[in-house]
């Protein structure tokens, strides 16, 4: 199986090197892609910084003679997001380790994104124990490792995370991919908390009739990914029982999906059942998340990380224009 693996080599040569080295060891092969902007490599990559900036359609002398450390960032993930993901649609890489500090994660975090589910993809990151995940991952099953130690050399605790970083991505390549059943035509379903017996009870009767059943838990990233899905994969019908992401892009919470929200199936012409589930609250994280213009409302804490406020009539009643006005673009 081959590799890449992904990282600044003038900052995080070392540790690319150890990464390299135990891959062989197991038997793979790894492709070392380098996307650093400045300092010299320690040994030649397998595909050159300079290549992957082909990708977007710059030079790296151009870019350094600007001086625009964020420009040049920028341009390096996008040629790498383009770079991955022709190797993989080739077949030319099975799999992905990335190694980052906040820039390098940065970066690299894009081209995660680009690749599809289930391809094995692993991302350590010093940043992401600060920053939380969602930026890395997306809407894709990246693999994010906190680093522990920052990302400077290697030492009792660098080689720990490393090497099980490897064991990780060797792992997933190795393991069989399993497609989907032949036969079973698919029908997504959006979901969240008090719609949950609702749907395992409908999940259960569509599965019984032959349909396998993809359902997705709509706090933002949920429905984005739900969407993503549609556009990907396609599916004979959605369900949605959760519509609570359109109320928070409206009203301010946490679990938006964005402004395109339960449009994507109209467009396609997929058959859609819709109902008000979820439709009377949006969603915050721990109680000190909740904005101060929300907190005379009546506020249900479901957990440490999910906090819920009640919706008014007024802006459920915008909440259902808004549903309205979508569905009636398909």
């Amino acid at each position: 199986m081959r590799i890449a693996i992904v990282g600044t080599l003038d900052t995080k040569g070392e540790e690319i090197r150890y990464l390299r080295e135990l891959v062989q060891r197991r038997g793979h092969h790894p492709l070392v892609i380098d996307i650093g902007l400045l300092g010299p490599t320690p040994f030649p990559p397998d595909i050159p910084r300079q290549e992957v900036l082909r990708k977007a359609g710059v030079e790296l002398k151009s870019l350094l003679e600007k001086g625009e450390e964020g420009e040049a960032a920028e341009r390096m993930a996008e040629g790498l997001a383009i770079l991955l993901r022709e190797l993989q649609q080739e077949g030319k890489i099975d799999g992905v380790l990335a190694i980052g500090g906040g820039m390098g994660s940065a970066m690299v975090a894009r081209g995660l994104q680009k690749l599809p589910v289930g391809f094995p993809k692993v991302l350590v990151s010093t940043k992401v124990a600060q920053a939380g995940a969602g930026a890395y991952v997306g809407t894709r099953d990246v693999v994010v490792i906190p680093s522990v130690a920052d990302i400077q050399g290697l030492n009792r605790l660098t080689r720990k995370v490393l090497g099980n970083a490897v064991g990780a991505i060797c792992g997933m390549v190795e393991a069989i991919a399993q497609g989907p059943e032949a036969g079973r035509p698919a029908i997504t379903m959006s979901m969240l908390g008090t719609t949950t017996q609702c749907g395992l009870r409908l999940k259960e009767e569509l599965e019984a009739k032959g349909y396998e059943v993809v359902v997705f838990h709509a706090l933002g990233v949920g429905g984005r990914a739900m969407e993503e899905f549609l556009q990907e994969e396609g599916a004979e019908a959605v369900v949605e029982l959760a519509v609570n992401e359109i109320g928070n892009y409206l009203f301010g919470g946490l679990a938006s999906a964005g402004p395109r929200r339960m449009e994507v199936a109209g467009e396609l012409g997929i058959p859609q059942i819709v109902t008000p589930g979820n439709a009377d609250f949006i969603n915050f994280l721990s109680p000190d998340t909740v904005p101060e213009r929300y907190r005379n409302r009546r506020i249900h804490r479901h957990n440490p990380q999910a906090t819920t406020v009640r919706l008014e009539a007024e802006e459920m009643e915008l909440l259902g224009r808004t549903i309205a006005q979508k569905l009636n673009r398909s």
